[in-house]
């Protein structure tokens, strides 16, 4: 074998002993590059959960007070129609005893008579009704309630969107009733396939937002309509509206116009997804809602 031939077999060895290294290298760099991307997806995907959560938790924590209050309210007056109830139970056992001991049916007439025990009689069963009312109002507001709570509940039901709307107004109601006035048209609507509780956190969360954006109260505008193959819900106020130089940004991740600290940029962003994404609607805005402030039109298919 020359030697020519010898040198240009060990050139091509150690080019190729060269070329292996190379690819070994680039092999174990493209592994830890893949290591570190995967870890900074999971990082990525820790911290968006994280904010979405505290945007849910900010949420919770404007309807919490208001909540308390409509829950207390009735819950106050049934407790105390009970110790009023109870003081009338120990009442009529007293007068069954006096009763017990009546010589006569004149006797047990004239007790029955006195204007104290017909009171009693006439106030207990008004006492009842009034009780019942007002367990029944929390017992609503509770079970609206859970609505929000399951809002990561994925699961997917035929559902009439108006009650929707309705149970979201009505945990809202004690945020509302004093300084906001809600004009609802509700429509005539056929069922729709959706996940009921990530429609109610978008129906909230726009509500919400029309409140900030007019702290010292407005009108509210919520109506329904059937459109031929979709449904329309439009959530309106007589607010200050959106400007336009915001308006292409306002469905943006972390896009806010709120002071820093005080929301997370998440909320109509999680809202455009929950109707375009989960539900293949559409979520739209504009300055030309019924109250001529901020308009939200949202468009959803009937589903399978």
């Amino acid at each position: 074998m020359s030697d020519v031939y010898v040198a240009a077999y060990r050139r091509e060895k150690l080019a190729r002993l060269e070329a292996e290294k190379i690819l070994d290298d680039l092999s174990r760099e493209l592994y830890a590059k893949n290591k570190a991307l995967e870890e900074a997806n999971q990082n990525l995907t820790r911290n968006q959960q994280t904010l979405v959560q505290q945007e849910k938790m900010a949420s919770v924590g404007f309807l919490a007070a208001g909540i308390a209050h409509e829950i207390n309210n009735p819950l106050g007056y049934s407790l105390s129609n009970l110790g009023v109830m109870t003081e009338y139970v120990e009442e009529l056992r007293s007068l069954l005893s006096t009763i017990m001991g009546a010589g006569s049916l004149e006797q047990v007439h004239e007790i029955l008579s006195q204007k104290h025990f017909q009171d009693i009689f006439v106030d207990i069963p008004a006492l009842v009704v009034e009780s019942s009312e007002g367990l029944h109002t929390v017992r609503k507001i509770v079970m609206d309630l859970q609505g929000f709570a399951r809002s990561g509940d994925s699961a997917r039901e035929q559902v009439d969107l108006n009650e929707l709307v309705g149970s979201t107004l009505n945990v809202l109601k004690g945020n509302l009733k004093h300084r906001y006035v809600v004009h609802t048209t509700l429509g005539d609507l056929p069922a729709v396939l959706c996940q009921p509780a990530k429609l109610n956190q978008v129906f909230a969360n726009i509500i919400i937002n029309a409140t900030q954006a007019m702290p010292d109260g407005g009108e509210i505008f919520v109506s329904t309509r059937f459109d031929g193959d979709v449904i329309e819900v439009a959530i309106s106020d007589n607010g200050p509206g959106i400007p336009d130089s915001v308006k292409s940004e306002i469905f943006s991740p972390f896009f806010t116009t709120k002071p820093v600290g005080q929301g997370t940029g998440l909320g109509l962003s999680i809202c455009y997804a929950i109707v375009t994404e989960e539900h293949g609607g559409q979520l739209l805005v504009n300055n030309e809602g019924q109250g001529t402030g901020a308009n939200f039109m949202l468009r959803l298919p009937l589903g399978d």
